[in-house]
């Protein structure tokens, strides 16, 4: 036995992971990462638009 049978089914186990596990995972999870950035600066458009209303009522915005 020698170090090449011990590594080669370590090798085999990381690519089978990655081809059935990682691959098909990886677009959703971006496409759940960009909506939800999307919507992250969607609210804080919304929350800046009330906080500079705000400041133009009260004087802080000329």
């Amino acid at each position: 036995m020698n170090l090449q049978e011990l590594i080669t089914p370590v090798g085999k186990f990381v690519e089978w992971t990655f081809e059935t596990v990682l691959v098909p995972l990886s677009n959703p999870f971006n496409l759940g990462v960009i909506l939800l950035g999307l919507a992250g600066i969607g609210l804080w458009l919304l929350k800046q638009r009330k906080y500079s209303e705000e400041a133009r009522q009260n004087g802080g915005i000329i």
